[in-house]
């Protein structure tokens, strides 16, 4: 048998070889990786309790909170608060005046390094609403929704040609009635479902976000609650609960236009 032929047949069985290898491989595919666990409700301790907004740039936001039991004893707020791109911190707040437990209002507060200014609406129960804040000519606009449809502006504050960041101070959270103060939530019922929108220029969209950690240095509000757990998918919804976690959330689409 000539060299030729011999290399010939080798290479023949190195082909056949291959090709074996090739079909095999073709028939066995790695089974794809598990999915990753669903998310869990977290536990918060001596921290605002809620989510924190992880979308683009945008001029608008609207927080919708559904109260459906607080059992703290010295007052608490629902917190629609923003970061501007030039350094100022606004707020609108739906809660007690001071530490009551039964008067409840909304307010604003604007801060550079110190506070800039704050006003508060009449007084109103307003368990379930929307909180809305808009940046147009040059202002920022607060304001209230109880029915999704339409908003109640109460207040207005000169912030110049600022856009709201995606940062951990842009959030939606539960803490003290203000002034830096707790919200001791005790061993009855606490269930606050709140949901977070972004205006994308032409519409409101479910706000990606996270659920609120603060970051030293760079977290603007003050009010904490003691202790609660905090649940989000990451998508738009999340619900603030104690003394057991819950972790399923709703998310309502506003109906009315920044």
């Amino acid at each position: 048998m000539s060299d030729t032929t011999e290399a010939l047949k080798i290479a023949f069985y190195a082909l056949l070889v291959l090709a074996l290898a090739l079909a095999i491989y073709g028939h066995y595919t790695a089974p794809p990786p598990p999915p990753p666990p669903p998310p869990q409700p977290i536990l918060v301790e001596n921290q605002p309790a809620g989510l924190y907004y992880k979308g683009l740039e945008t001029t608008a936001l609207a927080g919708y909170y559904c109260i459906e039991g607080i059992n703290s004893s010295n007052g608490y707020s629902i917190q629609l608060n923003a970061l501007l791109s030039n350094g100022l911190w606004i707020q609108n707040t739906y809660g007690t005046v001071s530490t009551s437990t039964s008067l409840t209002n909304f307010v604003t507060n604007v801060r550079g390094k110190e506070l800039l200014y704050a006003e508060g609406s009449n007084l109103i129960n307003a368990p379930c609403a929307w909180l809305v804040m808009v940046i147009k000519n040059g202002y920022a606009y607060f304001g209230y929704s109880l029915d999704g449809k339409s908003i109640v502006w109460y207040d207005s504050y000169p912030v110049g040609n600022a856009t709201i960041e995606p940062v951990v101070s842009t959030e939606l959270v539960l803490g003290g009635y203000g002034n830096g103060e707790q919200a001791v939530l005790g061993n009855g019922t606490t269930l606050v479902y709140l949901a977070l929108y972004y205006w994308n220029g032409t519409s409101w969209e479910p706000a990606p976000v996270g659920v609120f950690t603060p970051v030293p240095g760079y977290t603007h509000t003050a009010e904490s609650v003691n202790n609660a757990y905090v649940f989000t998918s990451g998508s738009c919804g999340g619900v603030v609960s104690w003394p057991s976690p819950v972790n399923n959330t709703m998310c309502p689409v506003p109906a009315f236009k920044p």
